[in-house]
């Protein structure tokens, strides 16, 4: 029976992590938003050019202002894009300075990724025509530099290779996708969300232009790159996947050849997501049915041990009038109660212990109905299967050689 408990109890609880790691993933996706469409650039290789006498690199390449309105105005079903421009640099108030991300990008930015404005408001359109030092912070960014205190209206500043700029705090955005899991190319530069800065897209080309500077020992590196990101937002999930061939006739129009982007579509990745998940639930439903067929042969080894223990019994009640059947299924009722009792008992422990891990660990553990279906019905099946042989011995034994066991 504790073959059986383990068993049951191993189906149940590995569906259900399964099913919350795969719920969390698909949900991270979809919070890109399942209709759009993520354009991002990528240094090319051969791009690199030295400049004459000194040690100096620069890179010119990517996305273009250029490319965001040709895909506005020629793809059929875009609804609107969002140009992104973004830099390493580090942020100061106070003592406190942390490494960001400087982002220069439109007002609806939080509508596209699905993002929450925790305090205050997000920039808006006035300001981006202004050119205005506004800035939003991340939840994560704002609680490192303003540790207790309000940071609404508060001054930070952004300290680059070139120059410093202040920007007044107006307010505080939490994001919902760490953009870093999704599937990049191996140059693509990494990214994170736990520490950005928000700028009008004017404000950052006015301070910043689109020249990046990274020192490192003996060289600098310059990299001029308009947009770093052009999202792309459809009508609809239908429209996703037809529109890629246009986007990238779109994009490589105005390239010679030269691939110096990258485009992420979260609905292939979701679609991609669910058959990984299909194919892991399988994997783990095998692995969690040897326990139940290694119970089921325990099941039956007890059973024909009982069998032997018990042949003057099985004689007696012979000469008192039981069939073969009355003893056959006498021995299957046994088999198949172990199993419900054992199936039972592994049903509440595994659906106890997803509630422990989901509940107080606060690890996303989904119990579906058909594991636990399938579990049970498998001890069921598993206790009159492996059943079956002890119950026909027991039935065949002769009544009276039986009645002579001692």
């Amino acid at each position: 029976m504790l073959g059986i408990v383990i068993g049951v109890w191993a189906v149940i609880t590995l569906v259900a992590i399964g099913e919350g790691a795969s719920h969390d993933a698909q949900e991270a996706i979809k919070a890109l938003g399942a209709n759009n469409v993520i354009i991002r650039s990528v240094k090319p290789l051969s791009d690199k050019l030295q400049l004459q006498g000194r040690m100096q690199w620069e890179t010119i390449y990517g996305l273009k202002n250029s490319d965001a309105g040709r895909i506005l105005k020629t793809v059929p079903g875009v609804k609107r894009v969002l140009p992104i421009l973004s830099q390493r640099k580090n942020v100061v108030h106070g003592k406190r300075n942390v490494d960001c991300q400087l982002i220069g990008t439109y007002p609806h930015y939080p509508g596209f990724t699905q993002s929450r404005i925790v305090a205050g408001q997000f920039l808006n359109e006035m300001e981006e025509a202004r050119k205005e030092n506004s800035c939003v912070l991340t939840l994560e960014l704002a609680e490192k530099l303003f540790a207790g205190q309000n940071p609404l209206l508060e001054n930070v500043i952004v300290r680059g290779v070139e120059s410093s700029q202040v920007f007044r705090v107006k307010g505080i955005l939490q994001e919902r996708v760490d953009t870093e899991k999704l599937p990049q190319l191996a140059d693509a530069t990494g990214r994170t969300i736990s520490a950005n800065v928000y700028i009008p897209l004017s404000t950052f080309k006015a301070l910043y232009g689109i020249k990046n500077i990274d020192l490192s020992v003996g060289s600098i590196s310059v990299e001029r790159v308009e947009l770093t990101e052009i999202r792309v937002e459809f009508g609809s999930v239908e429209e996703v996947i037809p529109a890629l061939p246009l986007l990238r006739d779109c994009l490589d129009k105005s390239r010679k050849g030269e691939m110096d982007y990258e485009i992420v579509v979260p609905i292939k990745e979701l679609n991609t997501l669910k058959a990984q998940k299909a194919r892991d639930t399988r994997m783990l439903l095998y692995i969690a049915c040897i326990s139940l067929l290694v119970g089921g042969i325990g099941i039956m080894n007890i059973m024909l041990a009982t069998v032997t223990e018990r042949t003057q019994e099985i004689g007696i009640r012979r000469a008192l009038g039981a069939t073969q059947t009355d003893i056959t299924v006498q021995f299957m009722v046994e088999a198949l109660m172990l199993c419900l009792i054992g199936g039972t008992i592994g049903v509440v422990g595994g659906w106890g212990f997803a509630a422990f891990r989901h509940n107080i660990l606060h690890i996303t553990t989904i119990v579906t109905e058909w594991s636990v279906v399938i579990a049970f019905g498998l001890s069921v099946v598993v206790g009159l299967f492996f059943g079956i042989w002890p119950a026909i011995k027991a039935a065949a034994l002769d009544p009276i050689e039986a009645l002579r066991h001692n």
